[in-house]
Protein backbone atom coordinates (compact mmCIF):
# COMPACT_ATOMS: atom_id res chain seq x y z
CA UNK A 1 0.00 0.00 0.00
CA UNK A 2 2.86 2.38 0.82
CA UNK A 3 4.39 1.76 -2.59
CA UNK A 4 1.06 2.50 -4.31
CA UNK A 5 0.62 5.71 -2.31
CA UNK A 6 4.18 6.78 -3.09
CA UNK A 7 3.64 6.12 -6.79
CA UNK A 8 0.48 8.22 -6.67
CA UNK A 9 2.33 11.11 -5.03
CA UNK A 10 5.08 10.92 -7.63
CA UNK A 11 2.53 11.08 -10.45
CA UNK A 12 0.93 14.15 -8.90
CA UNK A 13 4.33 15.82 -8.49
CA UNK A 14 5.17 14.96 -12.08
CA UNK A 15 1.96 16.55 -13.35
CA UNK A 16 2.56 19.67 -11.23
CA UNK A 17 6.12 19.96 -12.57
CA UNK A 18 4.88 19.57 -16.15
CA UNK A 19 2.26 22.29 -15.62
CA UNK A 20 4.89 24.63 -14.15
CA UNK A 21 7.23 23.92 -17.08
CA UNK A 22 4.48 24.68 -19.60
CA UNK A 23 3.79 27.98 -17.85
CA UNK A 24 7.45 29.07 -18.04
CA UNK A 25 8.42 27.83 -21.50
CA UNK A 26 7.17 29.81 -24.56
CA UNK A 27 4.50 28.12 -26.66
CA UNK A 28 5.94 25.71 -29.23
CA UNK A 29 4.56 24.03 -32.33
CA UNK A 30 3.51 20.44 -31.66
CA UNK A 31 5.09 19.33 -34.93
CA UNK A 32 8.45 21.11 -35.20
CA UNK A 33 8.79 22.66 -31.71
CA UNK A 34 9.37 26.12 -33.14
CA UNK A 35 7.82 29.01 -31.30
CA UNK A 36 4.19 29.90 -31.95
CA UNK A 37 2.00 32.67 -30.57
CA UNK A 38 0.53 31.68 -27.16
CA UNK A 39 -2.95 32.66 -28.34
CA UNK A 40 -2.59 31.17 -31.83
CA UNK A 41 -2.85 27.66 -33.34
CA UNK A 42 -0.73 24.99 -31.62
CA UNK A 43 0.83 24.02 -34.95
CA UNK A 44 2.73 26.44 -37.16
CA UNK A 45 1.43 27.19 -40.67
CA UNK A 46 3.91 24.78 -42.29
CA UNK A 47 3.01 21.88 -39.98
CA UNK A 48 -0.71 22.57 -40.43
CA UNK A 49 -0.23 22.25 -44.17
CA UNK A 50 1.46 18.88 -43.64
CA UNK A 51 -1.32 17.27 -41.61
CA UNK A 52 -2.36 14.10 -43.49
CA UNK A 53 -5.94 14.64 -44.61
CA UNK A 54 -8.05 11.50 -44.81
CA UNK A 55 -8.15 10.70 -48.53
CA UNK A 56 -11.27 10.45 -50.67
CA UNK A 57 -13.23 8.56 -51.86
CA UNK A 58 -14.12 6.96 -48.55
CA UNK A 59 -16.57 4.38 -47.27
CA UNK A 60 -19.73 6.31 -46.55
CA UNK A 61 -20.21 4.43 -43.28
CA UNK A 62 -16.82 4.07 -41.61
CA UNK A 63 -14.73 6.65 -43.55
CA UNK A 64 -12.14 4.08 -44.61
CA UNK A 65 -10.36 5.49 -47.71
CA UNK A 66 -11.15 3.29 -50.71
CA UNK A 67 -8.22 4.20 -52.93
CA UNK A 68 -7.75 2.61 -56.32
CA UNK A 69 -10.28 -0.12 -55.59
CA UNK A 70 -13.05 2.46 -55.56
CA UNK A 71 -11.95 3.85 -58.90
CA UNK A 72 -11.92 0.37 -60.42
CA UNK A 73 -15.36 -0.46 -59.06
CA UNK A 74 -16.94 2.77 -60.27
CA UNK A 75 -19.94 3.04 -57.95
CA UNK A 76 -18.38 1.37 -54.92
CA UNK A 77 -19.33 3.25 -51.77
CA UNK A 78 -18.80 0.68 -49.00
CA UNK A 79 -15.48 -0.85 -48.00
CA UNK A 80 -16.52 -4.15 -46.44
CA UNK A 81 -14.50 -3.63 -43.24
CA UNK A 82 -17.57 -2.28 -41.42
CA UNK A 83 -20.04 -4.99 -42.50
CA UNK A 84 -20.12 -6.41 -38.98
CA UNK A 85 -20.91 -3.12 -37.29
CA UNK A 86 -24.28 -3.15 -35.51
CA UNK A 87 -27.15 -1.34 -37.20
CA UNK A 88 -27.26 1.30 -34.46
CA UNK A 89 -23.76 2.52 -35.42
CA UNK A 90 -24.59 4.32 -38.64
CA UNK A 91 -21.53 6.44 -39.46
CA UNK A 92 -17.96 7.40 -38.59
CA UNK A 93 -15.69 10.18 -39.76
CA UNK A 94 -12.43 11.98 -39.02
CA UNK A 95 -10.56 14.80 -40.73
CA UNK A 96 -7.10 13.18 -40.68
CA UNK A 97 -5.30 9.88 -41.15
CA UNK A 98 -3.59 8.59 -38.02
CA UNK A 99 -0.03 9.03 -39.21
CA UNK A 100 2.68 11.65 -39.25
CA UNK A 101 1.79 14.96 -37.66
CA UNK A 102 -1.80 13.93 -36.93
CA UNK A 103 -0.56 10.98 -34.86
CA UNK A 104 1.95 13.24 -33.12
CA UNK A 105 -0.82 15.69 -32.25
CA UNK A 106 -2.98 12.93 -30.76
CA UNK A 107 -0.07 11.69 -28.66
CA UNK A 108 0.73 15.21 -27.49
CA UNK A 109 -2.81 15.53 -26.11
CA UNK A 110 -3.06 12.03 -24.69
CA UNK A 111 0.40 11.29 -23.34
CA UNK A 112 2.16 14.67 -23.10
CA UNK A 113 -0.98 16.22 -21.56
CA UNK A 114 -1.17 19.22 -23.86
CA UNK A 115 -4.82 19.78 -22.96
CA UNK A 116 -4.81 23.14 -24.72
CA UNK A 117 -4.76 21.17 -27.98
CA UNK A 118 -8.33 19.92 -27.49
CA UNK A 119 -10.23 23.04 -28.66
CA UNK A 120 -8.08 23.32 -31.80
CA UNK A 121 -8.50 19.59 -32.57
CA UNK A 122 -12.25 19.83 -31.95
CA UNK A 123 -12.47 22.72 -34.42
CA UNK A 124 -11.02 20.41 -37.10
CA UNK A 125 -13.54 17.69 -36.12
CA UNK A 126 -16.55 20.00 -36.00
CA UNK A 127 -17.51 19.97 -39.71
CA UNK A 128 -17.74 16.16 -39.75
CA UNK A 129 -19.61 16.17 -36.44
CA UNK A 130 -22.11 18.73 -37.74
CA UNK A 131 -22.80 16.61 -40.85
CA UNK A 132 -23.35 13.59 -38.61
CA UNK A 133 -25.73 15.50 -36.36
CA UNK A 134 -27.82 16.42 -39.40
CA UNK A 135 -27.84 12.80 -40.59
CA UNK A 136 -29.01 11.53 -37.22
CA UNK A 137 -32.27 13.42 -37.65
CA UNK A 138 -34.43 15.66 -35.49
CA UNK A 139 -34.04 15.97 -31.76
CA UNK A 140 -31.08 16.57 -29.50
CA UNK A 141 -27.77 15.02 -30.47
CA UNK A 142 -25.65 14.08 -27.50
CA UNK A 143 -21.85 14.20 -27.62
CA UNK A 144 -20.72 11.19 -25.60
CA UNK A 145 -16.99 10.84 -24.90
CA UNK A 146 -15.45 7.38 -24.73
CA UNK A 147 -14.72 6.99 -21.01
CA UNK A 148 -11.51 5.83 -19.35
CA UNK A 149 -11.30 3.38 -16.50
CA UNK A 150 -11.01 5.11 -13.10
CA UNK A 151 -7.38 3.99 -12.79
CA UNK A 152 -6.44 5.33 -16.23
CA UNK A 153 -8.22 8.59 -15.49
CA UNK A 154 -6.26 9.01 -12.26
CA UNK A 155 -3.00 8.15 -14.02
CA UNK A 156 -3.54 10.58 -16.90
CA UNK A 157 -5.32 13.27 -14.91
CA UNK A 158 -8.01 13.82 -17.54
CA UNK A 159 -9.89 12.08 -20.35
CA UNK A 160 -8.76 13.25 -23.78
CA UNK A 161 -12.08 12.20 -25.35
CA UNK A 162 -13.91 14.21 -22.72
CA UNK A 163 -11.84 17.28 -23.54
CA UNK A 164 -12.68 16.92 -27.25
CA UNK A 165 -16.39 16.35 -26.58
CA UNK A 166 -16.55 19.38 -24.29
CA UNK A 167 -14.88 21.54 -26.93
CA UNK A 168 -17.34 20.32 -29.59
CA UNK A 169 -20.23 21.13 -27.26
CA UNK A 170 -18.78 24.62 -26.74
CA UNK A 171 -18.92 25.05 -30.52
CA UNK A 172 -22.64 24.23 -30.53
CA UNK A 173 -22.39 20.85 -32.27
CA UNK A 174 -24.48 19.13 -29.60
CA UNK A 175 -24.95 18.71 -25.87
CA UNK A 176 -22.29 17.08 -23.73
CA UNK A 177 -23.59 13.74 -22.45
CA UNK A 178 -21.22 11.80 -20.17
CA UNK A 179 -23.61 8.85 -20.04
CA UNK A 180 -21.04 6.03 -20.08
CA UNK A 181 -18.63 4.59 -17.53
CA UNK A 182 -15.85 2.11 -18.22
CA UNK A 183 -15.39 -0.89 -15.99
CA UNK A 184 -11.90 -1.81 -14.81
CA UNK A 185 -10.12 -4.51 -16.75
CA UNK A 186 -8.95 -5.09 -20.28
CA UNK A 187 -5.62 -4.00 -21.67
CA UNK A 188 -4.43 -1.02 -23.67
CA UNK A 189 -5.88 -0.73 -27.17
CA UNK A 190 -2.81 0.89 -28.70
CA UNK A 191 -0.95 -1.48 -31.01
CA UNK A 192 -3.49 -4.29 -30.64
CA UNK A 193 -5.18 -6.14 -33.53
CA UNK A 194 -8.87 -6.27 -34.34
CA UNK A 195 -10.00 -9.43 -32.52
CA UNK A 196 -8.13 -8.55 -29.33
CA UNK A 197 -9.38 -4.97 -29.47
CA UNK A 198 -12.96 -6.27 -29.51
CA UNK A 199 -12.24 -8.62 -26.61
CA UNK A 200 -10.65 -5.79 -24.61
CA UNK A 201 -13.82 -3.69 -24.68
CA UNK A 202 -16.49 -6.39 -24.69
CA UNK A 203 -18.83 -5.67 -21.79
CA UNK A 204 -16.56 -2.93 -20.43
CA UNK A 205 -19.04 -0.05 -20.73
CA UNK A 206 -22.07 0.66 -18.60
CA UNK A 207 -24.74 3.33 -18.49
CA UNK A 208 -24.87 6.09 -15.92
CA UNK A 209 -28.04 7.29 -14.28
CA UNK A 210 -29.82 10.39 -15.55
CA UNK A 211 -30.29 9.52 -19.22
CA UNK A 212 -32.47 11.96 -21.19
CA UNK A 213 -36.07 11.17 -22.06
CA UNK A 214 -37.46 11.00 -25.57
CA UNK A 215 -35.81 10.23 -28.89
CA UNK A 216 -32.10 9.76 -28.49
CA UNK A 217 -29.25 10.06 -30.96
CA UNK A 218 -25.59 10.37 -30.12
CA UNK A 219 -22.14 11.05 -31.49
CA UNK A 220 -19.42 9.09 -29.73
CA UNK A 221 -16.29 11.25 -29.46
CA UNK A 222 -12.77 9.82 -29.37
CA UNK A 223 -9.29 10.84 -30.42
CA UNK A 224 -8.64 7.95 -32.84
CA UNK A 225 -10.82 5.46 -34.72
CA UNK A 226 -9.04 2.20 -35.53
CA UNK A 227 -11.16 -0.91 -36.08
CA UNK A 228 -14.29 0.58 -34.52
CA UNK A 229 -14.25 -1.93 -31.63
CA UNK A 230 -14.59 0.75 -28.94
CA UNK A 231 -17.29 2.63 -30.86
CA UNK A 232 -19.21 -0.63 -31.37
CA UNK A 233 -19.10 -1.48 -27.66
CA UNK A 234 -20.25 2.03 -26.73
CA UNK A 235 -23.02 2.05 -29.36
CA UNK A 236 -24.36 -1.33 -28.26
CA UNK A 237 -24.50 -0.14 -24.66
CA UNK A 238 -26.33 3.02 -25.70
CA UNK A 239 -28.76 0.98 -27.81
CA UNK A 240 -29.76 -0.91 -24.67
CA UNK A 241 -30.84 2.44 -23.21
CA UNK A 242 -32.99 3.32 -26.22
CA UNK A 243 -30.56 5.28 -28.37
CA UNK A 244 -31.74 4.74 -31.94
CA UNK A 245 -28.87 6.14 -34.00
CA UNK A 246 -25.23 6.50 -33.04
CA UNK A 247 -22.28 7.89 -35.02
CA UNK A 248 -18.68 8.40 -34.02
CA UNK A 249 -16.23 11.20 -34.76
CA UNK A 250 -12.52 11.34 -34.03
CA UNK A 251 -9.55 13.53 -34.85
CA UNK A 252 -7.81 10.80 -36.83
CA UNK A 253 -8.57 7.45 -38.40
CA UNK A 254 -6.17 4.53 -38.69
CA UNK A 255 -5.83 3.32 -42.28
CA UNK A 256 -6.81 -0.36 -42.52
CA UNK A 257 -6.05 -2.85 -45.31
CA UNK A 258 -9.05 -3.34 -47.55
CA UNK A 259 -10.51 -6.79 -48.19
CA UNK A 260 -11.72 -6.71 -51.80
CA UNK A 261 -13.70 -9.94 -51.44
CA UNK A 262 -16.01 -8.27 -48.92
CA UNK A 263 -16.62 -5.00 -50.72
CA UNK A 264 -20.06 -3.98 -51.92
CA UNK A 265 -21.10 -2.07 -54.98
CA UNK A 266 -24.44 -0.34 -55.19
Amino acid sequence: MRAVARAGRLRLLGRAAAAAFDALVPAACVGCRRGVAPDGPPLCALCRSRLPRLASPRCRRCAQPLGNIAAAAGELVRCGTCEEWPDVLVAADAPFAFEGLAARTVRALKYDRWRSLAPWMAARMAPAAEVMASRLGEGATWLIPVPLTPARRRERGFNQAGELARALADRGVGSLGPFLDRRPGGSRQAGVGGALRRANVQGRFRLRAGLPDGRRSAIIVDDVLTTGATAIACAETLAEAGFRSVATVSFARTLLPLNPSREESE
